[in-house]
């Protein structure tokens, strides 16, 4: 998910003839997902797209809400635009040939949105409930409804970044190919759960996502790269660095500063060695 790659997908579609009567279509995950629709965003600047999400982590998250973009190596999703798709076709019995290690990558987002969300979306999640078609539905409008209020991501769908402030920086510090972005996120979710002060919800969700074999360390990196990653994140102002924190599953807030010390201290927490 590169300026590498999207170079290539924009030159076939100019071979191709797309014309501002066709349509990207995204078939995959979110990958793929944020590709297409960064390729659509700039194309003969801008044609219609129109996501039909195979994995888990896009047919809860990614897939909605219009955020596209690519990679950078000083960043995740450094070069994107903001593009809604003309529809989104979700058929859950697509995630039945899903490998296992990614539909456990996709848990990580459902864990995120259920605390987001509160109520009877955390009591099936927490519950140990699969991700059937009423949790992928219940998932789905939690982020439609955030999105809707905040689309260009000023204020309120910030809180959908929770977990994902150290979680990009432990992908960029590995190279984005030691973990997939929900393995990356599971971690990052303890991070901010430490960060909250709440060890009894970081507990549980720590056995939720061990269950389903997430990873609740990093290795292959350092405390002190993600640390310096993380104050390179896309959303920071000037020097400062905002977190999403959680006072309770359903009461999830953006914009919160953190000490230096208190970061390292859940990063180093969270570090395999």
């Amino acid at each position: 998910k590169n300026l590498l790659t999207a170079r290539a997908v924009l030159e076939q579609l100019a071979d191709a003839g797309l014309d501002h009567d066709g349509h990207v279509i995204a078939l995959g995950g979110g990958v793929v997902g944020d590709l297409a629709g960064f390729c659509a965003a700039v194309y003969q600047r801008g044609v219609r797209w129109v996501g039909v999400p195979t994995t888990l982590v896009a047919q809860v998250d990614s897939a909605y809400g219009g955020k596209t973009g690519v990679d950078l190596p000083e960043g995740k999703n450094y070069a994107g635009a903001y593009h809604q798709p003309s529809a989104v076709l979700v058929d859950p019995a697509a995630l039945e040939t899903l490998p296992g290690a990614e539909r456990a990558a996709g848990y990580a987002e459902v864990v995120k949105t259920a605390l987001i969300a509160g109520g009877a979306l955390w009591a099936t999640v927490r519950a140990g409930g699969e991700p059937d078609d009423d949790v992928v539905l219940g998932c789905l409008e939690t982020k439609l409804a955030v999105v809707a209020a905040d689309e260009r991501d000023e204020g309120a769908r910030q809180v959908l970044n929770l977990g994902h402030t150290v979680g990009h920086a432990i992908e960029a510090a590995t190279g984005y190919r030691r973990y997939r972005h929900g393995e990356a996120i599971a971690v990052g979710l303890l991070c901010a759960l430490r960060l909250s002060g709440r060890a009894a919800l970081r507990a549980e969700v720590a056995e939720l996502l061990s269950a389903r074999g997430l990873p609740t360390s990093f290795e292959q990196t350092s405390p002190e790269r993600v640390i310096e990653l993380v104050a390179r994140d896309k959303k920071r102002r000037g020097s400062r660095v905002p977190f999403v924190l959680v006072e309770a599953p359903g009461a999830v807030t953006p914009g919160h500063e953190v000490a230096e010390a208190d970061l390292r201290a859940a990063v180093e927490e969270a570090f395999a060695g």
